[in-house]
């Protein structure tokens, strides 16, 4: 918690924060960010459990967030912003029904010796759990177009600072690692929109840089 209130920009933040669901995401500093859960982090963990757990209802979770994915790429492409409600309506029905069979494949059972601290309900009952609370968030980027499947976006940018990390063993000072990120993030942004980062940076050596020129 320290570490996101140190970085200064979620308790600032007015949009969709796009995450994993972990649980300090959703602390009250964070009240006016929209959630929405990443697509690909969920289907990891549904992946997880077909191959260790063998339950078809995960399956099923995993093949339907496939199906949403495809339904708005296919509705995109015909210049389509939102889904009907009657298509949401039947979507979120689909969804439940999943759901429900996942929990009755994995009932809570009160264990025979109390411990200290909330019982364990094991990697399957949480998942279930919190794609029954976070409902909303994990289906956001069906209900509201503007948002992406999944974060990957925004990982894939952050790779490259990782990887530089690992490479040389960190940077030497807290500037050159400031400058590095500064830099990256212009020939990033730049590349996201299209433009050539070369060119670019010449125009920012030349004072002649400006993030408008990008559309």
């Amino acid at each position: 918690m320290e570490g996101i209130l140190a970085g200064g920009v979620l308790q600032h933040f007015h949009g969709v924060a796009i995450h994993d669901c972990w649980g300090p995401y959703y602390h009250e500093e964070f009240k006016d960010a929209t959630h929405a859960v990443c697509g690909a982090h969920i289907e990891r963990e549904l992946e997880g459990v077909i191959q260790n757990y063998r339950q078809r209802w995960a399956a099923g979770m995993k093949k339907f967030l496939w199906e949403l994915y495809e339904t708005k790429r296919k509705l995109l492409t015909k210049g389509i912003q939102v889904a009907s409600k009657e298509m949401v309506k039947t979507y979120l029905a689909q969804y439940d029904r999943i759901l429900e069979r996942g929990f009755s494949r994995n009932p809570y059972r009160e264990p025979k010796k109390k411990k200290r601290g909330k019982p364990k309900k094991g990697k399957v009952l949480s998942l279930l759990e919190r794609l029954r609370d976070l409902k909303d968030d994990v289906l956001r980027f069906f209900t509201d177009f503007r948002v992406p499947f999944s974060n990957n976006i925004g990982e894939k940018s952050f790779r490259m600072s990782k990887l530089k990390m690992n490479v040389v063993g960190s940077f030497r000072s807290a500037e050159g690692g400031s400058n590095f990120c500064l830099i990256f993030s212009i020939i990033d942004t730049v590349r996201k929109n299209g433009g050539n980062p070369f060119k670019s940076l010449v125009a920012l050596f030349n004072n002649s840089f400006s993030l408008p020129s990008l559309n």
